[in-house]
């Protein structure tokens, strides 16, 4: 960075007592120090030390267990399960109600039309994986908010409900105290042992398997550079040190098309490791087995991804989350789909809404005994067609007897199926089946 630039963010440089009070209020951000969190080595042993700080007794602190999380969400296949999970809620379809469920078609569409929206449903999402979210609401202007931004979660204390303005701060901002309490939204997950009053998040179960994935791509990557690539060996009878280094150089820089030119006397070897053909198959099965479990633990199955099209318990037909083929893989997606829909309800109409009243937000305005729900299509339609199954087999039922000159009552088809129904004028068949008629009768008399 040039000099001059360097002295400028110095002179702009502001301690948390130097900022706007109200700047505090809507953003917590603002009352941080700008000190960069230290990425560091992440092992088995910085696993163990991470919960021990953040179950101290006292002055418990979450710093070492979101450094390994920011690390654990580098991992491309943890990463993917994190944004499948997600997705199973962000893309789902969701409408603001009256108290009898019935939809109001404007309300949802202010809703829709609020862009930071989004962004704060998938903060409180990210709670599921990093145990907490600290959200601000951000600023107002003209009637719209600007947009919606997440707390470092290495400056806050879960337990003390505070955001200290440095990391390891003992003390701090309450996030639940006035003015700063209506412009911030905390979501928590629920308690995984009684000693926080917050969980740990999935990420923390997740850490231990991703930290072994990250070492075996290092060791399969060192054994791959040591055995499964050839190692070059020349021999030359020169004594010149020009035409040595030339030989060198053929030799080292062979790669795509590579080439030599040399004497008769010269020779080159390529050495090829015995165990290279398959020395590989510990560290792939490594791999996968740590794959499956972290898949189990975010997604609720192990082929929730990674599943083969056509076999069986692949659930590749729905992917949606609905339970509609029955496979374990679209039930287990359904079933954390379901669970983080009720998750997020709550904090949509408890925190949330009360918060954008007690600010005075104006673009979009919900009124008492009006709520936030999800629409369950899949649900919906899983029970429209166990229920036109139902009618079926009764309108089955129903003509069996007209063919065999009897007559279900009108009510009771009405009854049974929802469906109204009046006494047909039509004659019977002419065809006549006994059998049809005596068996009937035994069921009906």
């Amino acid at each position: 960075m040039p000099k001059k630039n360097r002295i400028k963010n110095l002179v702009n440089f502001k301690i948390p007592s130097d900022t706007n009070p109200q700047d505090v209020a809507k953003n917590l951000k603002n009352y941080i120090s700008p000190v960069q969190l230290t990425r560091l080595r992440q092992d088995v042993a910085s696993w163990r030390d991470a919960i021990a700080e953040a179950e101290k007794a006292y002055y418990p602190f979450r710093v070492k267990m979101q450094r390994i999380f920011i690390d654990t969400v580098l991992n491309g296949h943890v990463y993917s399960l994190m944004e499948r999970r997600k997705d199973l809620t962000l893309l789902r379809n969701y409408k603001i109600c009256d108290e009898k469920g019935i939809e109001a078609p404007d309300l949802t569409a202010q809703l829709k039309k609020q862009l930071w929206f989004n962004d704060f449903i998938s903060y409180s999402l990210d709670a599921l994986f990093f145990g907490y979210s600290l959200i601000s609401l951000g600023d107002i202007v003209n009637d719209t908010m600007q947009e919606s931004t997440i707390i470092p979660r290495w400056f806050i204390s879960p337990d003390r409900y505070q955001v200290g303005s440095y990391i390891y701060a003992s003390s701090g901002k309450d996030f639940r105290e006035e003015p700063q309490a209506d412009w911030h939204v905390y979501v928590k997950t629920k308690s995984d042992n009684g000693v926080s009053p917050c969980g740990y998040g999935l990420l923390y179960q997740i850490a231990l398997y991703e930290i072994v994935l990250r070492n075996t791509l290092g060791f399969n990557a060192d054994f791959v550079e040591l055995y499964a690539m050839p190692y070059r060996v020349g021999k030359t009878t020169k004594t010149n040190e020009a035409e040595r280094a030339q030989l060198e150089a053929a030799i080292k820089n062979m790669g795509s098309a590579g080439y030599a030119i040399i004497d008769p006397t010269d020779d080159i070897k390529f050495l090829e490791s015995s165990i290279a053909g398959n020395g590989f198959h510990a560290y792939e099965s490594l791999e996968a087995r740590c794959q499956k479990i972290v898949s189990k633990i975010i997604l609720g199955h192990a082929d929730a991804v990674d599943s083969t099209p056509g076999k069986l318990g692949s659930g590749q037909g729905s992917t949606d989350g609905s339970k509609q083929d029955g496979s374990p893989v679209a039930m287990a997606l359904a079933d954390k789909q379901t669970r983080d829909a009720r998750f997020i309800e709550p904090i949509v109409n408890n925190l949330l809404f009360p918060k954008l009243k007690a600010i005075g937000y104006k673009g979009i305005n919900i009124p008492d005994g009006y709520h936030f729900e999800y629409v369950n299509d899949s649900e919906e339609e899983e029970f429209r067609k166990k229920e036109d199954e139902s009618n079926l087999q009764t309108a089955t039922i129903a003509q069996t007897m007209k063919n065999a000159g009897l007559q279900m009552d009108a009510k009771y088809f009405e009854d049974r199926t929802g469906i109204p129904a009046t006494v047909s004028t039509e004659k019977p068949s002419p065809v006549f089946n006994s059998r049809i008629k005596n068996k009937l009768e035994e069921l009906y008399k």
